[in-house]
């Protein structure tokens, strides 16, 4: 079958892969354009284009799939499937109904829950035990159409959301590999979900990083771990950016000391107090330097008793 796969981050790499391993034929990898960034702010292709080009697929890429040249041009590709997985994108409605038989998505949660931009930070964020991928069929309402199947896994304690997308993408790619041919064949039908449970994962901004000490330290590592690695949640040392990294959770309560405050300075760590117990800082940065271990960093700019955020 002729398949068009539409992606635009390091998430979908290994699902590309796979899909090349297929009995079947990438007519086109659609992307998104090249973006400015750095602090060049040069111009830069996205991975996913530079695995297509280096797999030497047909690359379409465009500002927005509203476009008349996009429509005319997947059209005259007859693509049999349509499989999307974060391109970054609207797909309308028009383009959805090209393929011949079907167009699906591949989200990184448990739908309905986490519809959205971010479902594996805000799995993280909100303290989820769980999460998984969806196979779902497109339709107009943001991942709102029904599934195919979808796959849970547990949520380690110690995962970023860097380490989850990871263990995620592997699973994606596996689930496609396995089950695609079913689902093309119709040996999988789909079930609708149950949209009144649904809960959405709003698009994250830089200023969501920044850290409000004086909420419980629990909170506080969900957000670190959740932002690692973009944007990175931060506070600030005298005066400077201050970027958190990773921490622990520390159970010692905070009795008498102000919310942000660095109580100690140890060897692995710098302990902090917040609204509710201590939060133990294992891996920071300062503007201007790299990422280092907090042990490392207190070795060398003298911290003991600073409240951080000012």
């Amino acid at each position: 079958m002729n398949i068009i796969f539409a992606a635009a981050s390091s998430f979908s790499e290994q699902t590309l892969i796979a899909l090349t391993k297929l009995d079947h034929n990438i007519v086109a990898v659609l992307t998104q354009p090249d973006r400015r960034s750095g602090r060049g702010l040069k111009k830069t292709e996205n991975p996913i284009k530079f695995m297509a080009r280096t797999l030497e697929l047909p690359v379409l890429e465009y500002e927005s799939l509203t476009n008349p040249e996009a429509y005319e041009t997947i059209n005259k590709l007859a693509p049999d499937l349509l499989l999307t997985m974060a391109y970054g994108g609207h797909v309308p409605d028009k383009i959805l109904k090209i393929p011949r038989c079907d167009t699906i998505n591949i989200h990184p949660s448990l739908l309905p829950l986490w519809r959205g931009a971010s479902p594996i930070q805000s799995a993280i964020l909100h303290g989820d035990k769980k999460t998984g991928i969806c196979l779902m069929r497109m339709v107009n309402e943001l991942d709102a159409g029904p599934i195919f199947l979808s796959h849970e896994i547990q949520i380690a304690p110690h995962e970023t959301a860097g380490l989850l997308s990871k263990r995620l993408a592997e699973l994606s790619a596996t689930l496609i590999k396995n089950n695609l041919d079913d689902i093309l064949n119709k040996k999988i039908t789909p079930t609708e979900q149950v949209h009144e449970n649904a809960v959405y994962a709003p698009k994250i901004k830089k200023t969501d990083a920044a850290i409000t000490w004086s909420m419980p330290a629990v909170q506080l590592l969900r957000q670190i771990k959740a932002f690692n690695p973009w944007p990175v949640s931060y506070s600030f040392i005298k005066g400077k950016h201050f970027r958190i990294w990773d921490a622990e959770l520390n159970n010692h309560d905070n009795l008498r000391h102000s919310p942000g405050k660095i109580v100690e300075v140890r060897d692995k760590d710098i302990l902090v107090s917040t609204g509710e117990k201590m939060l133990a800082l294992t891996q920071v940065q300062l503007e201007g330097r790299k990422k280092t271990a907090a042990g490392e960093f207190a070795r060398g700019f003298d911290c003991q008793g600073i409240t951080l955020g000012c």
